[in-house]
C-alpha cells in the first residue's frame, strides 16, 4: 500500500459488544420496541467510536429521542396501512395511504442522507449533505421509469448517477466529495451478478428435480410391492418418500444454496464498495478499496453457519468480523486534515431515516 494511504482501522471485540447488542434485546422486547430507539444510538456510538483512522475515531451524534419520534410516525403510517387494506377493507384509503407514502419516498430518502451525515463526526467536524429534494425526485421520476421500460438493465446506469447525487452533495466540513466512477465497470459488476444469481436458481431446480425423480421412482417401486403383496410392514410409504424429499431439500437449502446466496451477497457486497471507494475523493485526497471478493464471500458464508450454529448467540462477533474486515482493507491518502473546517452541528428530521431503516434500504457508501 502507498504510505501515503491510512487504512481504517475497528478495534471494537465481539464479547464487548454481544453485551451492547443482548442488553439492546432485552430492553427493546421489555419496553414493547420504545428503547429500539436508543439501542440504535448505543450500536452506532459502539460501531463508530471504534473506527479509526490516522489515530482518530468517528463519532455518532443523533439524539434517541428525536429517532424515537420519526420511528412512532413511520410505524404508525404503516400499521394504518395494514389496518386499512386488511382488516377494514377500505382498499381506496389503503390505497391512498401507499400513494402518498410512494410520492414521500424521495424526500425521506433526502432526509435519510441527511440525518446520518450530520448526526457522523470526525475529529470533531460534522458530515452534512447539501443536495436538493428536488433532485431526489428527478432521479426518481427519471430512473424509475427508465427502468420499468428496460426491465432493469438501466440499473448499472442508474446506480451511478444516484453514488453522483449522494457523494457529491456530500460534505466534510467545508471539504467537498468528489465520485467519477465509470458506468461500464457496474455493467461488468451488474451481470457477474445475475450470473450467480441465475446458476444458483438453475442448481436449485436441478437438484431438486433430480431428487424429486429418485424419491419418485423409489415411491412407484413401494406401490408395486405393496400390491403384490410382499413386505407389507417392511417397506416404507409414499409419506415416508415425501419426507425423504423434504430432508434432502432442507439438506440442500442449508449446505449449498445458502452458502451460493451469501457468497453471492459477499463478491457483490466487494465489488460494489472497492467501486465506490476508488472512485471518490475528498477534495483532492482519495480513498482506495482492496476488499478481496473471495475473502469477503468466504466471510459470509461462513458466518451464516456461526450463526445458525449458535443459535443466534454469536450474531455480533459475525457481524464486527464482517464490517472489521471490509474498514480495515478500505484506506484514505490526506496529507492536512486541519484543511476541512466545522460548519457546526445541525439538527433535522428523523423521519427519513427511519422509513428507510424500516423498509431496508441501503443508501450509505
Amino acid at each position: 500500500m502507498d504510505e501515503h494511504y491510512k487504512p481504517f482501522l475497528f478495534e471494537g471485540g465481539g464479547k464487548e459488544y454481544f453485551r451492547i447488542w443482548i442488553v439492546n434485546i432485552a430492553l427493546t422486547i421489555l419496553t414493547l420496541g420504545i428503547y429500539s430507539a436508543w439501542a440504535k444510538v448505543r450500536t452506532n456510538r459502539y460501531m463508530y467510536a471504534n473506527t479509526y483512522l490516522n489515530g482518530s475515531n468517528f463519532e455518532y451524534n443523533a439524539d434517541p429521542i428525536r429517532i424515537l419520534i420519526g420511528r412512532i410516525i413511520v410505524v404508525s403510517v404503516y400499521i394504518l396501512f395494514v389496518v386499512f387494506a386488511e382488516h377494514l377493507m377500505m382498499f381506496e384509503v389503503a390505497a391512498g395511504i401507499a400513494i402518498l407514502a410512494l410520492l414521500a419516498l424521495p424526500w425521506l430518502i433526502r432526509q435519510a442522507v441527511s440525518f446520518k451525515l450530520r448526526n457522523t463526526s470526525y475529529r470533531h467536524v460534522p458530515f452534512r449533505y447539501v443536495g436538493k429534494t428536488r433532485d431526489f425526485y428527478a432521479f426518481f421520476l427519471l430512473h424509475g421509469l427508465l427502468n420499468i421500460f428496460t426491465l432493469f438493465l438501466a440499473f448499472p446506469f442508474s446506480y451511478v448517477r444516484f453514488k453522483e447525487l449522494i457523494l457529491r452533495n456530500s460534505r466534510y466540513g467545508q471539504g467537498e466529495f468528489f465520485f467519477k466512477g465509470k458506468v461500464q465497470t457496474v455493467y461488468e459488476i451488474y451481470f457477474s451478478v445475475i450470473g450467480w444469481m441465475f446458476l444458483v436458481l438453475l442448481a436449485f431446480v436441478i437438484v431438486i428435480a433430480v431428487i424429486s425423480g429418485f424419491a419418485m421412482e423409489g415411491s412407484m417401486g413401494v406401490e408395486e410391492v405393496l400390491l403384490s403383496g410382499m413386505l407389507e410392514e417392511e417397506s416404507p410409504s409414499s409419506e415416508e418418500a415425501g419426507t425423504l424429499i423434504t430432508a434432502l431439500a432442507s439438506v440442500f437449502m442449508v449446505f449449498i444454496y445458502l452458502p451460493l446466496i451469501f457468497g453471492q451477497k459477499g463478491l457483490s457486497d466487494a465489488y460494489f464498495s472497492n467501486y465506490v471507494r476508488n472512485h471518490t475523493t475528498l477534495e483532492s485526497a482519495p480513498f482506495k478499496g482492496e476488499i478481496n471478493p473471495f475473502r469477503l464471500a468466504w466471510i459470509s458464508i461462513s458466518n451464516v453457519f456461526i450463526i445458525m450454529l449458535s443459535l443466534g448467540l454469536l450474531y455480533p462477533w459475525t457481524e464486527i468480523r464482517y464490517l472489521k474486515y471490509k474498514l480495515e482493507h478500505t484506506s484514505f491518502a490526506c496529507e492536512d486534515y486541519d484543511q476541512f473546517e466545522s460548519y457546526g452541528y445541525e439538527q433535522g428530521s428523523t423521519v427519513g431515516e427511519e422509513m428507510v431503516d424500516f423498509f431496508d434500504i441501503d443508501i450509505g457508501i
